[in-house]
């Protein structure tokens, strides 16, 4: 019966590990199984057969692999090329010396479309990127690409995406052939034809452009044609794409405005996105549909409203004047975390856009200069207290109210417990100080005195000490160090390009770009499939074994050689005294 037979196999392949020495006692039935009339039986030995992961089987592995691989049934020879990634992770080297790679290769021009899938597989377990791609076999697999099913073209496409065409001819025939994958219904075909549409034009900047363009509408078709799951993967990678390419989306940003009842990691992506594709010609529609986020009843997605306007604001200059308005209008929400992230927000801004500060045309404080003492009353968190004092420090000499602002904080700094606040109330006030002598003098200099005689905080007290020496020192050394506001930097770090993107973009249409971190952040070497890197940390742990015990050992050898010295003269005294007490 071959439900039962099935059954006993997946017993005997889940106790095995426990149950090595009666494990072995099955061998002559998988080996004869495997020589069965019935594919499925043969197929099934074959599979039970390598999934013992037992040492002492490698030797009764080699044959059966090689006759699945030769055997009449597709689902022999499909289950005969898993077989060897599974013994390749038993026993790296006799893949090799077998002959097994070579005889993969030749699977890749089997007849049946899921045997080349599984040898393409198998052949990247355990060759990883050394695997060679080459020309004849990738036109072979193009040229057969309607014959595998949708996930068998996934993994084709992946093997062709490390394909370098000689010719630009050759880019554009492969691109041609593609073409129609665009149109696939499953998002996994379409990213998967992405990235070999970007890889192949790496080299042409202007195709490579153009590229973006045609490949926008069939990602935004995605995005809601399918499960919210489905739309969630095809929004992050749209989020990557936005990064290199923002004005291709641009077009398209209603398309990414959130719905009332989709997931809060949907609507925290499209926020994302959209920060990515404000233009000149959209900020103001994008500003205004996002404002409506920020009474959301989900927190993360009120708080990240906020923050998107003001990263808007930020990147877009035309936007600034318009973006302080509302982040100051957030404030009479009446929502502690949006006033709060709204005070964090204005940080942000003003840290590009320090004009907006900058006095009125006639001489008095701008609008927004007289807004920031209303400030205080806004900050319950700490992050929002720390925004609100860098703005004071910094363009303290334009608001009016500044010294009246820290004034409460220092009169309560014995019992604020944020250490951050704290540091950051010592820079604003000794900045302040600098610009705002005689209206600060005293107030500096009762700050000092309970910075440094409270003890609790190390950093702080150090800080005040540093800021109290250098103003006793020289205090023109301090209004150079303090005074003086460094030029706005055309490019700020958050603008440059990351060093893990281009890894993200190496690694397409992979959980990579779900997580925004390269693989090996996430994978363990000792949990991956690549066995040469699994050998190696099993080496270095049993090396740091090895070690740690021959220091355990040296380490009891000296405390017993020192308590045996402490021993001998504890004795030598005892026998002095003796000698005392006797004379």
């Amino acid at each position: 019966d071959l439900v039962i037979k099935k059954m006993v196999y997946l017993y005997v392949v889940n106790y095995a590990s426990t149950n090595p020495e009666l494990s072995i006692l099955a061998i002559n039935t998988f080996q004869k199984d495997c020589r069965d009339e019935d594919p499925m039986v043969r197929g099934l030995a074959l599979r039970s057969f390598c999934s013992l992961r037992l040492n002492n089987i490698i030797e009764y592995l080699q044959k059966p692999i090689e006759d699945g691989l030769a055997d009449p049934s597709a689902y022999v020879r499909k289950t005969a090329t898993l077989a060897c990634v599974k013994l390749h992770n038993l026993a790296p080297t006799l893949v090799a010396d077998a002959g097994l790679v070579s005889k993969l290769r030749t699977a890749l021009y089997d007849r049946d479309t899921s045997v080349i899938a599984n040898a393409v597989c198998a052949l990247e377990e355990i060759e990883g990127r050394r695997s060679k791609v080459e020309k004849q076999l990738v036109h072979h697999l193009l040229n057969r690409m309607r014959e595998f099913n949708e996930w068998a073209q996934v993994v084709v496409l992946g093997l062709v995406a490390r394909y370098a065409p000689a010719e630009p001819d050759e880019t554009f025939a492969i691109m041609n052939l593609l073409e129609e994958r665009l149109k696939h219904s499953n998002a996994a075909v379409v990213l998967a034809t992405t990235k070999v549409f970007l890889n192949l034009t790496q080299d042409f900047p202007r195709v490579h452009q153009q590229v973006y363009a045609r490949l926008r509408t069939p990602l935004v078709t995605l995005v809601h044609g399918g499960t919210v799951e489905q739309g969630y993967a095809t929004l992050k990678h749209i989020a990557l794409l936005a990064q290199r390419a923002p004005a291709v989306f641009a077009e398209e940003h209603k398309h990414f405005f959130c719905r009332f009842n989709e997931p809060t990691y949907v609507k925290l992506v499209k926020l994302d996105i959209l920060t990515a594709v404000a233009t000149p010609r959209n900020v103001s529609e994008i500003v205004e549909e996002v404002a409506e986020y920020v009474t959301d009843v989900d927190m993360a997605v009120s708080r990240r409203a906020v923050d998107v306007i003001g990263s808007i604001g930020a990147r877009v200059t035309s936007a600034a004047k318009v973006v302080s308005d509302q982040l100051v209008a957030f404030l009479s929400i009446g929502l502690p975390h949006v006033s709060s992230e709204a005070v964090v927000a204005m940080r942000s801004l003003l840290r590009r856009h320090p004009e907006l500060l900058q006095p009125a045309p006639g001489g008095g404080a701008s609008s927004l200069a007289h807004s920031v003492g209303t400030f205080v009353r806004y900050t319950d968190e700490p992050e929002a207290r720390v925004a609100l004092l860098w703005i004071v420090g910094e363009f303290g000499e334009h608001i009016p109210e500044a010294p009246y602002i820290l004034e409460p904080l220092i009169d309560e700094f014995g019992e604020e417990p944020a250490s951050a606040v704290r540091l950051e109330l010592l820079t604003a006030a000794v900045k302040l100080f600098v610009k705002r002598p005689p209206e600060m003098q005293a107030m500096l200099g009762s700050l000092l005195d309970a910075a440094t005689t409270d003890a609790r905080f190390t950093e702080v007290h150090d800080r005040a000490i540093f800021y109290y020496r250098l103003l006793e020192h020289d205090v023109q050394a301090a209004k150079v160090m303090f005074g003086d506001r460094p030029p706005v930097p055309k490019t700020f770090v958050e603008d440059m390009a990351s060093e893990w993107q281009d890894r993200l973009f190496e690694e397409f249409n992979t959980l990579t770009v779900i997580y925004g971190l390269p693989s090996e952040r996430f994978i363990k070497p000792g949990l991956s499939a690549n066995a040469a890197a699994r050998k190696e940390l099993a080496q270095e742990a049993a090396d740091e074994v090895a070690r740690a015990n021959a220091s355990a050992s040296a380490q009891a050898a000296r405390e017993a050689h020192a308590i045996n010295d402490e021993g001998s003269s504890n004795e030598e005294e005892s026998s002095d005294d003796e000698d005392d007490s006797e004379e």
